[in-house]
């Protein structure tokens, strides 16, 4: 099994399973896809929430993104990994004191999401701000991921969130508003409608320099769902940002790094119970939490040929929740390779040594080589921090 003429098993032989493999070189290329397609001023500040990994955001930083993160460790990374200040923005419903000096010492953006964040601002310094708007939008692939719907814990009704960006105007820099309305979006109909919102707010409020659309640009993660109509996407935003002569704001995570990951594991065991039979594999939910805490479902390729079998596929966690779903696979057997695809947005972000395993190992893929970025935990890491 080969990805960009690598061979998988090779890097197994060197760090074994589960590991997380990311490709750099399609990384590159979907930063630069979704930059070219929009063609008005805009910043793709690229969300460290999907993939944190060190070596990844710089590099995306050395293309010309900027950051939006959601802690004080976050800011940080950013700085580190040479963003501007200026392409950086702190989102979140609840940051700590904490997580609001560090973005205001370096220079950061904060989205506002209360007038209560606003007065904690306040009482630490002037700021870069912006305010977070929830349109009453429900968008996304799981009521989980749909967070511009009314009620949720995000941002601020309309005509609220033009009071406090009013309120705060001459004692912050106040830049513009902030909208989020969901992740795995693979329509622009539900952006349009958000646009509507926030390009009225921006004119009530004579004018603004930042429309921060935020992120939710999906990515099909089988053959029954459509790509993203990045073209349609691109020329609606920019009509509006155009005519509000503004800069447009992305928070894109899912859309540049998704495709990048693959998660390596093995079968350990296969078990059969009555028609049943179980594929148990050597990566569990604290690996790849997707599919326990949204149904998602990763497609599997392996080497292995002949007549399809159906297969449920699980892993070692004493959880019944750690359960990947219903597959339909080549013959497997215990030791075989398989290759959880669509992993490089909230994967290994989102791993955990629940049930005492360690965190992964991360390799990636770039020019034709592999190298190792994170080494699989060993036992005192694991444990004792």
């Amino acid at each position: 099994m080969k990805i960009r003429d690598i061979d998988l098993n090779e890097i197994v032989e060197l760090f074994g399973t589960p590991a997380y493999v990311i490709d750099f070189d399609r990384v590159r290329e979907n930063f630069l896809r979704l930059h070219n397609a929009i063609k008005c001023p805009h910043v793709i500040a690229y969300a460290y929430k999907a993939n944190y990994e060190p070596e990844l955001v710089r590099m995306l930083a050395n293309l010309g993104s900027g950051a939006t993160v959601p802690s004080a460790f976050g800011v940080m990374l950013a700085r580190w990994a040479g963003v501007p200040p200026d392409r950086t923005v702190l989102v979140g419903p609840s940051p700590s004191p904490e997580d609001l000096r560090e973005a205001i010492s370096f220079g950061a953006i904060i989205s506002v999401e209360s007038a209560s964040e606003a007065r904690a601002i306040k009482k630490l310094g002037r700021a870069n701000v912006m305010i977070r708007v929830n349109p009453g939008i429900e968008a996304g692939a799981h009521p989980s991921l749909a967070t511009g719907k009314k009620g949720s814990k995000f941002g601020i009704p309309p005509r609220e969130a033009l009071e406090i960006y009013k309120s705060l105007k001459g004692e912050m820099r106040t830049l513009g508003f902030h909208v989020h309305i969901g992740s795995q979006i693979l329509s622009a109909e539900p952006f349009k409608a958000a646009l509507d919102i926030l390009s009225d707010l921006a004119e009530k409020a004579g004018g603004v320099d930042i429309i921060d659309l935020g992120g939710g640009i999906g990515i099909p993660y089988s053959s029954n769902e459509n790509p993203f109509p990045l073209e349609e996407y691109a020329y609606i935003v920019c009509d509006y940002m155009n005519r509000l002569g503004t800069t447009l704001f992305l928070e894109t995570g899912r859309y540049i790094v998704a495709d990048a990951g693959y998660l390596l594991t093995r079968v350990n065991y296969i078990k059969e119970m009555g028609d049943l039979k179980w594929v148990l594999v050597d990566a569990g939910m604290n690996d790849l939490l997707r599919p326990a805490l949204y149904g998602a479902r990763h497609e599997i390729i392996c080497d292995n040929s002949g007549e399809k079998e159906k297969y449920l596929v699980g892993g070692p966690v004493c959880e019944s929740a750690d359960f990947f779903g219903e597959y339909e696979l080549p013959k497997l057997g215990e030791g075989d390779l398989i290759v959880f695809k669509n992993v490089g947005a909230y994967g290994f972000s989102m791993a955990s040594r629940y049930n005492l395993r360690p965190l992964p190992p991360v390799i990636a893929i770039e020019k034709g080589r592999f190298r190792l970025l994170r080494p699989r935990e060993d036992f005192c890491k694991t444990i004792f921090g």
